[in-house]
């Protein structure tokens, strides 16, 4: 199963988005709230059955990726920082809580890097 995580990870998020619709039915939604919840689930199952063919196909590939560059892995905790900075117009100076020290440790994994050096 190690190699079919990806697929296990769609199928995971259907089956919560399930448990959310099930959620919606004790409290007693329309009917047009299961029609459309309930497709986007099914639109997540059948997602998840052709990432586990497309794994299945060729299990060979995309097994491990390498950062491209020494200080690739700072982009995503940056990313996101800058995302917290944005919001903060809108939810308030509260989030730069958050914000700063991700964006600290982001810049010290681009200066640093991140990933092995080329031996």
């Amino acid at each position: 199963m190690k190699r079919h995580l990806s697929a296990l990870l769609v199928a995971g998020w259907g089956l919560l988005n399930g448990v959310l619709l099930a959620v919606l039915a004790v409290y007693g939604e329309s009917a047009m709230v299961f029609w459309l919840w309930g497709g986007a689930v099914l639109v997540l199952e059948l997602t998840a059955l052709v990432v586990l063919l497309s794994s299945r196909r060729a299990p060979d590939q995309h097994i491990r990726y390498h950062v491209p560059d020494r200080g690739g892995g700072a982009v995503p905790p940056a990313a996101f920082g800058l995302l917290l900075v944005t919001l903060c117009f809108v939810y308030g100076r509260w989030l730069l809580v958050v914000a700063v020290p991700l964006l600290a440790v982001s810049a010290a994994m681009a200066l640093r890097g991140t990933t092995a050096r080329e031996r």
